[in-house]
């Protein structure tokens, strides 16, 4: 269909943000319309020949491809794991699909906000620290200050490590990482070891407002909020997020 192909073929490009705005753009053409899952591709004419009429065939439906993700190198899997790093896949997971696979949200307000919801992660490869979740002092700072102090351990880190880079990523990033953390170690990212922290995210949630992501516990789940992008809060750290280039 033609919503779900234009997603699709976005990620494919690697043009994730678009393809995360045609994911929402989706989930409310769902809600307007619940009488139809997608727009409709059209049929394909086929020319007449030798007089005769022309006909419409159908567009051939074909199994989707598997999601590709953006993959380290073995070289740079080898040194990160020195570094002391961990490394998952991230799929494209959003609020929504995770928790409709059955996993446990403390907050509910996003449930208001169903293109939050549907915004996923990206398709790549992510490494992180478990021990060193968080930038020391990070917390109590501006969403841009957090962003200059991974810029600079990005650039610590690459004279380490070539090809790969570190930022502050989107809700739905540490979502998944969470969710994939645990099922991978049945360690909460986030929890009693991280004294129940959480992580600043690039993702808007209204007016200078963005997510924060943590306070993750067996009993309550995965908690989301969001606090001004241009006031630091006590429990609002910096966790890098490690990419290849």
């Amino acid at each position: 269909m033609a919503l779900q192909h234009s997603e699709r073929e976005l990620g494919k490009l690697g043009d994730h943000d678009l393809a995360r705005i045609i994911s929402g753009a989706h989930e409310a053409f769902k809600k307007r319309h619940p009488d139809l899952s997608d727009i409709a591709l059209p049929s394909i004419a086929v020319p007449a020949s030798n007089a005769a009429v022309a006909v419409e065939k159908p567009v051939a439906q074909t199994p989707e491809a598997p999601i590709e993700i953006k993959r380290f190198s073995q070289e740079q899997k080898e040194a990160l794991e020195k570094q002391g790093f961990v490394i998952y896949g991230l799929t494209g997971q959003s609020i929504k699909t995770l928790r409709d696979a059955g996993r446990k949200f403390w907050s509910t307000w996003h449930k208001d906000f169903p293109d939050f919801e549907a915004l996923g992660s990206m398709h790549s490869e992510v490494a992180i620290n478990p021990s060193n979740l968080f930038l020391p002092r990070s917390n109590n700072k501006t969403l841009a200050q957090q962003e200059e102090m991974v810029s600079r351990f990005s650039e610590e880190l690459v004279k380490k490590v070539q090809g790969v880079k570190a930022i502050i990523g989107q809700a739905s990033d540490y979502e998944e990482l969470a969710f994939r953390h645990l099922d991978a170690t049945k360690e909460y990212l986030f929890g009693a070891k991280d004294k129940y922290n959480s992580a600043r995210t690039k993702t808007p949630t209204g007016g200078s407002h963005v997510a924060y992501v943590g306070n993750f516990s067996a009993g309550h789940g995965l908690d989301v909020r969001d606090w001004h992008a241009v006031d630091g809060r006590g429990n609002v750290h910096a966790a890098p997020l490690v990419v290849p280039v």
